[in-house]
């Protein structure tokens, strides 16, 4: 991919939501230097990406803080949150938590992210998971010297083993 900028090899890809509108960005590392996104403190380019009439609106998802409060680890406030649209580091959900809980459904849909995994790709790690328990049961089954119980095990894994690899051949 090319830089929106400079036409370059793009290496950094910016997601920003402005009126409730998606806005992907591609740039080269110079221009996203430049731009102030890899600088928390400059990360507001707005301006610079979007029209005008965008721009004055655009991040006002969170209203004005005045809080003073800091994350204990970074020293990152609320008020800095405003300013760049992300937390400091990691302890900054737990310091700002009961302010982020009561932003977020006006942010994002949910407040846990549920993902997608293509259904093929969820039966094959069930499969993966009971493989590995039926190996662990096997091992216990073997170290106890219970060896029908083992023999079972294995003629269980063995059909596992062989419909797993019929699975992956049919796709």
């Amino acid at each position: 991919m090319k830089c929106d900028s400079c036409q370059e090899k793009a290496t950094v890809f910016y997601t920003q939501v402005a009126d409730g509108k998606l806005k992907k960005f591609v740039l080269c590392e110079t221009c996203a230097e430049a731009k102030g996104i890899t600088n928390p403190e400059g990360l507001l380019m707005a301006e610079e990406l979007l029209a005008p009439s965008q721009a004055a609106g655009g991040l006002s998802a969170i209203e004005p803080l005045e809080s003073l409060e800091k994350c204990p680890s970074c020293g990152f406030t609320l008020v800095d949150l405003q300013k760049v649209g992300r937390l400091g580091c990691p302890d900054c959900y737990r310091a700002f938590a009961g302010e982020i809980a009561r932003r977020l459904p006006s942010m994002h849909k949910g407040q846990v992210h549920a993902g997608y995994m293509p259904a093929g790709l969820v039966k094959q790690q069930a499969l993966k998971v009971e493989l590995s328990d039926l190996e662990a049961e096997l091992e216990t089954a073997i170290n106890d010297e219970n060896f029908e119980e083992a023999a079972k095990l294995r003629d269980r894994i063995s059909e596992l083993e062989s419909a797993k690899g019929e699975g992956v051949a049919a796709s």
